[in-house]
């Protein structure tokens, strides 16, 4: 009997010593576990930084240089024996070209503010209808530069919601950038704000350019998605403006959608909740706006 017990109490303490290698075992593989991810995830956002510093050394050196070129041309004008009108192409030149570089640095600003988590709102009254009138002005040249005619297809009257007016029109203004980067030689961009079905402050943007796949908008959306890339987003193409605009107008409780397809376009819709729906958060996938816009379709489909 007394055997039994020292048996006992001896196979108690070899499990007790078993278990406690386990663990110690399965500490250690865990730990080991840990530290090859985080020198995975440290190795790409080496690899992010180098790709965000070459991209950026083209985004950002190629207008520089244009304005430096040209500014040169304009100050040695007797040199070189320009005429009126090329002076007044260069200076053209230069104007586009530094409203460019601006919205490189914007958007490199701008998306790392939202990577931080430091962007502030205010609450307020915002007229989408004078929002869209600056910035449509604003991207003015960059349209003219692309031969892209901006349209608008309301009547001006004021379209009230409520949120923050810089950040709207921040999202305004890369729909707007993005709707012209998309553009086809000779395209136009339709643009209007109006009250959507849900009482909602509306803008709209239509392009004529080539559409995007369901693949792409996702890909275009998604540009936050993959937090080790940092800063390292794409400035072709769709770029980050449309995740961009989304990000910022759903932080004021408003709604996004976009409905593209191969070979008709994009048209974008954004609406903020309504004056009297101050703290409304109506980002759900089923308060996007979802009806159409006919005006716009319309005039799409003869252009």
């Amino acid at each position: 009997m007394r055997a039994l017990k020292l048996f006992n109490q001896s196979e108690g303490s070899l499990i007790a010593d078993y278990a406690s290698r386990m663990g110690e075992a399965l500490a250690r593989q865990r730990t080991e576990v840990e530290v090859r991810a985080a020198r995975v995830e440290a190795e790409l956002a080496i690899k992010a930084r180098s790709e965000f510093l070459a991209n950026m050394n083209h985004e950002l050196r190629t207008p520089l240089n244009a304005i430096m070129g040209f500014a040169t041309m304009l100050r040695d004008g007797e040199e070189y024996n320009l005429s009126t009108e090329q002076h007044t192409a260069y200076a053209e030149y230069i104007l586009q070209s530094a409203d460019l570089l601006l919205g490189h640095i914007n958007t490199i600003l701008e998306v790392a503010a939202l990577e931080s988590g430091s962007v502030e709102l205010s609450d307020g009254e915002v007229d989408l209808s004078e929002v869209l009138d600056g910035a449509v002005e604003r991207a003015r040249i960059r349209a003219d530069a692309a031969e892209v005619s901006i349209e608008r297809r309301d009547e001006g009257a004021e379209i009230i919601g409520w949120g923050d007016v810089e950040r709207t029109g921040q999202a305004i203004d890369h729909l707007l950038q993005t709707a012209i980067s998309l553009s086809a030689d000779k395209g136009r961009i339709l643009v209007r704000a109006c009250v959507d079905e849900h009482g909602r402050a509306e803008i709209a943007v239509r392009d004529d350019g080539a559409g995007l796949s369901p693949e792409e908008i996702k890909q275009a959306l998604d540009a936050f998605a993959e937090p080790h890339r940092g800063l390292d987003r794409s400035f072709s193409g769709p770029g980050v403006g449309y995740a961009v605009a989304k990000t910022f107008i759903e932080m004021q409780g408003g709604a996004f959608h976009i409905k593209s397809r191969k070979g008709h376009g994009a048209l974008v819709r954004i609406a903020l909740p309504p004056p009297d729906a101050k703290a409304s958060a109506a980002n759900h996938e089923d308060d996007a706006p979802q009806s159409e816009n006919p005006s716009l379709e319309r005039a799409d489909d003869a252009a």
